[in-house]
């Protein structure tokens, strides 16, 4: 079998579907021949042979909305040609713009079975994209032709894959038909492999004895920083051995050290940019995982926290409020900061129950291992090939 893997995003840039294509292609390429066409940072065309993968990196150009993104800018006829070339048998796109809505149209001309991944909540990004003009009740009536282009877009797919429950539900209100659940996964024997002794208290000047509460990811808009910091600012005086650590980089980073600064936030740190090696140091060196992004698809560092025994604290919308069940974590109203504020007291005066929740998220953790994850979309490209 030979699987084309469609991208509109890849590394070096670092988000969710970076992280799950990185763990994702080994483990698929043990059981198939893996072609992936994405963008290249740069303006050239490469390709690449890793093992049994085959890259394609289309030259870009940087995407003038969302800082980070690259827009490829690989023609339709390049697409087929490499569809040809490589006799691929399935077509996979995660979360399609540019480039994979030119490949879905490849795909389906040339009658290739296709599955499409819902990566990106794309009616949150309409407020952000139309840089605020398009707000309240406006953004709302915005949206209605947003999901419309979903329905279309994705109706035209074999079979649309969800990282959660709460998007398969969503997806099928705007009325799609064939959607079927598979979690997102992760390698987590990559933390064994590549981590380096890093410490992380000790590099930030925390004390042993601090409480401290971790966030890891992008810092842009739609992680809702902003949120956390106003939770953080609530409880920092009542828990003056509470440390806020945020660890990432994005477009934003500059923007919340502002804010934080503002609001006289002497123990928010912000780490920047953390490399993969040290990035397990960060998770164990925290009592606490918290974000209270409201537009996650899925949550791949909740779920990288709770394989380090980290009780979890996320909101009660789409990726996390399937992620995070009572058993490993706490939800919150999104964009309520005052209760987000609650959880995160509710977790610093209850030992007790911080411990059977890292327990129980030490062992949910192990429901997204890439290895099953692999093996259930394995199982759909047999099928979709099969019917064609």
């Amino acid at each position: 079998m030979k699987v084309a893997i469609v991208s509109d995003t890849y590394i070096p840039q670092k988000n969710g579907v970076v992280v799950f294509l990185n763990d994702f292609l080994p483990r698929l390429s043990e059981k198939a021949e893996v072609v992936v066409l994405a963008p290249n940072e740069t303006s050239e065309f490469k390709k690449n042979q890793i093992g049994n993968i085959t890259e394609y990196l289309s030259p870009s150009l940087p995407f003038p909305l969302y800082e980070g993104y690259r827009m490829a800018t690989m023609h339709r006829w390049q697409i087929k040609k490499i569809f040809e070339d490589e006799e691929v048998d399935v077509v996979h796109l995660h979360a399609p713009v540019l480039l994979g809505l030119k490949a879905l149209d490849v795909a389906k001309s040339s009658g290739l079975p296709i599955v499409i991944t819902y990566h990106t909540h794309f009616p949150d990004y309409v407020s952000h994209l139309s840089k605020g003009i398009i707000k309240g009740r406006m953004e709302e009536f915005a949206k209605i032709p947003v999901k419309r282009l979903i329905k279309t877009v994705f109706s035209k797919a074999d079979i649309v894959t969800v990282p959660t429950i709460a998007l398969k539900r969503e997806l099928e209100d705007y009325g799609l038909k064939r959607v079927e659940w598979v979690p997102n996964g992760i390698d987590f024997s990559k933390f064994e492999r590549k981590t380096a002794k890093v410490d992380v208290r000790k590099r930030y000047r925390i004390p042993k004895n601090a409480f401290l509460i971790l966030y890891v990811g992008r810092i842009s808009f739609e992680k809702k920083i902003d949120v956390l910091l106003s939770a953080y600012k609530k409880i920092s005086a009542e828990y003056e051995n509470a440390y806020l650590l945020i660890a990432g980089s994005g477009p934003y980073l500059e923007d919340y050290k502002k804010i934080a600064k503002a609001m006289k936030l002497k123990k928010a740190i912000f780490a920047g940019f953390v490399p993969d090696e040290e990035l397990a140091n960060y998770y164990k060196s925290a009592d606490v995982f918290a974000s209270a992004s409201d537009s996650e698809t899925f949550g791949l560092t909740f779920v990288e926290a709770m394989y380090f025994g980290l009780p979890v604290v996320g909101v009660n919308k789409l990726g996390a409020s399937d992620v995070i069940t009572k058993e490993c974590g706490l939800l919150a109203e999104a964009g309520n900061a005052t209760d987000f504020a609650r959880c995160l007291s509710f977790l610093i005066d209850h030992e007790e129950t911080r411990k059977k929740l890292a327990m129980g998220a030490r062992k949910k953790s192990r429901e997204y291992d890439i290895k099953n994850i692999t093996e259930k979309y394995y199982k759909i490209y047999k099928k979709i090939i099969y019917k064609k």
